[in-house]
């Protein structure tokens, strides 16, 4: 169900960017990432715990405020392995703030800062959802007017429950610009 949801919203939301004007698509855009999520503080010290590195994936939609400044929200999850620990522990939430652009192309350094909204859980059992800080370090790369690939640095902090959470996240991202090639 939720499968189908989140497909049907997708296809809803590029059909209305394909009907937009060029100017009010052009401010529009999303990226998703793939990467590796590397824990460090409680995750690694707590001899009940000691994660280590796991995988991550996040989808962000965009707008741009100006040629410098975008806002950002999406979602993302990350997740930590440890072999012969009792649990794993996997963080899913919300994430949103403000990208600035730092360069001009085909190289874009940005830097990037907000709020983050998650939920930590081990082994299933879900804690408390945590309010933290979202920040990272990357450069979108144009391959064409419409397409960028962006490798990232991301440093996310957070409370769950009676679980600190401090982990960096590397990941390459295929950022979509609809309106840019029209």
């Amino acid at each position: 169900m939720k499968r189908t949801f989140s497909i049907g919203l997708a296809l809803a939301l590029a059909t209305t960017l394909v009907a937009m004007p060029s100017e009010a698509a052009a401010q529009f855009s999303f990226e998703g990432r793939v990467g590796s999520s590397i824990p460090t503080g409680e995750l690694t010290d707590d001899p009940g715990l000691n994660q280590t590195a796991g995988f991550s994936f996040a989808v962000d939609g965009m707008l741009s405020l100006s040629d410098l400044t975008t806002a950002y929200a999406g979602v993302s999850h990350q997740s930590f392995n440890c072999d012969g620990c009792p649990a794993d522990v996997s963080s899913t939430g919300l994430n949103a703030g403000v990208k600035l652009i730092l360069g001009d192309e085909p190289a874009l350094p940005w830097i990037r800062g907000g709020l983050m909204l998650h939920r930590a859980s081990i082994e299933g059992d879900s804690n408390d959802w945590g309010l933290g800080v979202d920040a990272g370090v990357g450069i979108d790369w144009l391959v064409t007017p419409m397409i960028s690939v962006v490798p990232a640095l991301r440093l996310n902090t957070y409370g769950s429950g009676d679980l600190s959470l401090t982990y960096m996240t590397v990941d390459l991202g295929l950022h979509v610009h609809p309106g840019a090639g029209r």
